[in-house]
């Protein structure tokens, strides 16, 4: 069982930005004293009266140096918004300064204006959000590498510093619907075998359900489209209840569906919830 605490820095009224972080720090401090095992991080941007997280690698680095044991986690860097050297470089500094406590959870956000503002085309971000962590990957595995991309090219850098932790750290990637691109899916699965979808190439017809981050998977359970009647199974799997695979995703907001309508008093979907009462009840499949 994982417990961490999800923070977002928020503001607060009628104080100043220093003494929201100062604030905030104490309450990081506090999860480190308490044994909470990972401190979850937002990342949030042109929302003063909400939140004062807009760079949260820089936040990670900090808490690297002043706990020693609680995990930290990303929950998500926008990749579409980022350069993916920096990123590389910067994110790997976190792990090594953390001796290898970085989960490095990614996604591309659902906030346009944001896209707007940083001067990015949403309509752009899924390839974006494809490439970036492709460079991503091949600067923290490969002593150099050269990569000729849509939306970047360069030949024969080599990023430093490496990851602490080998070959990368834990990569998490949030998505409402399903993992963007077929390598990152299959990743997924391979690395984390109670999250996500059954084996098999990720389709439109399939759409995992998985807690939000910095909790245990609860709902390990598939839908089928072209089947009403019986629905998908998970694999049933000795794995660990948290596997810090390569990837791992995660829908913050999907298990609701599984949920009960509050007007009718029924599942919004029958098929996940019958499924979710199955992966509870392991011994019934």
């Amino acid at each position: 069982m994982e417990f961490g605490m999800f923070h977002e820095f928020p503001s607060l009224p009628g104080r100043s930005d220093s003494e929201a972080f100062d604030e905030a720090m104490e309450q990081v401090d506090a999860a480190e004293r308490l044994g909470l095992d990972v401190m979850w991080l937002a990342e949030l941007h042109f929302e003063p009266r909400r939140s004062l997280l807009s760079a949260p690698l820089s936040i990670a680095s900090a808490i690297a140096a002043r706990t020693h044991r609680i995990k930290i986690g990303i929950a998500v860097q926008v990749l579409p918004l980022c350069h993916p050297l920096r990123l590389a470089e910067e994110a790997a500094t976190v792990d090594q300064l953390s001796h290898g406590r970085l989960i490095f959870g990614v996604g591309r956000s659902g906030v346009a204006q944001t896209y707007e503002a940083y001067g990015v085309s949403y309509a752009e971000s899924r390839e974006r959000f494809r490439e970036i962590l492709d460079i991503v990957e091949r600067a923290w595995t490969e002593p150099s590498f050269s990569y000729d991309g849509a939306y970047h090219a360069f030949k024969n850098v080599a990023v430093v510093p490496k990851p602490y932790q080998k070959p990368t750290p834990p990569i998490r990637i949030a998505a409402s619907t399903p993992v963007p691109s077929r390598r990152s899916a299959g990743a997924a699965r391979r690395s984390s075998p109670r999250c996500g979808t059954p084996p098999g190439p990720p389709s439109p017809s399939r759409s995992a359900a998985i807690t939000r981050p910095g909790r245990l998977p609860a709902i390990q359970a598939t839908a089928r489209s072209s089947s009403r009647r019986r629905p998908i199974s998970p694999r049933p799997t000795s794995a660990p209840a948290l596997n810090p695979g390569k990837h791992q995703a995660f829908l913050p907001r999907a298990c609701k569906f599984a949920g009960r309508s509050r007007k009718a008093g029924r599942p919004r979907n029958r098929r996940l919830a019958h499924a979710a009462r199955r992966a509870a009840a392991p011994n019934r499949l």
